[in-house]
């Protein structure tokens, strides 16, 4: 098992929920990074009124600068309202991001929207994953960490003000998330001492 340097592990503890320690059993291993798309990937508002087809994408801040440094795979796991996998995969070709996601899970292919448990039904199924073996990060407290957190999949919420959905119904004291982080760049600052600390090489 690697050694955490003291400082990162300070990192780490400052971003965990309130009373949420994030040393987790050794035998609990993360295998994948599952993302939110609407705003936690994809600026969802800017040009709102241009179709999507010619719509100019926007990526949230950071996004370009992380990605290509998360050693995990990848996934998407979005609530869409006509979108398919492939026309998902299609946005992301256009932002440049596609070629980072191994899979990337829609609500319309699976039938249901998060926060339901069956959304995340379908979502492990279709990356051969336990809940336990995803990390799963999303902007929104009412669909991705209420719907995660139930399911008990360890979430990571991003608070910033920035990454705000104008449908958000929850606060942060009607659920928490695993983790808490302000920006999409303190994500690859959370990812090394977990996996340090639970064993993942």
């Amino acid at each position: 098992m690697a050694i955490v340097p003291p400082a990162e592990k300070l990192v780490l503890y400052e971003f965990c929920s309130r009373g949420r320690r994030c040393e987790t059993d050794g035998d609990m291993v993360i295998k994948a990074v599952a993302f939110d798309f609407g705003h936690t990937l994809i600026d969802e508002r800017k040009d709102d009124t241009v179709p999507l087809e010619s719509r100019t994408i926007h990526l949230m801040p950071e996004v370009c600068e992380v990605l290509p440094f998360l050693s995990l795979p990848l996934a998407v796991w979005a609530n869409t309202n006509t979108a398919t996998e492939a026309e998902l995969r299609q946005w992301l070709e256009r932002a440049g991001i596609g070629r980072f996601f191994a899979w990337v899970v829609t609500s319309v292919d699976g039938g249901f929207r998060k926060p339901a448990p069956e959304f995340f039904d379908f979502a492990l199924g279709k990356c051969a994953l336990s809940k336990d073996e995803v990390l799963f990060v999303g902007n929104q407290l009412n669909t991705d960490i209420m719907g995660g957190e139930q399911y008990g999949i360890r979430t990571v919420w991003l608070c910033g003000h920035t990454y705000r959905s104008v449908d958000e119904t929850l606060s942060p004291k009607d659920v928490r998330a695993t983790y808490t982080i302000r920006t999409f760049r303190e994500l690859s600052l959370l990812l090394q001492p977990i996996r340090d600390t639970e064993g993942y090489l």
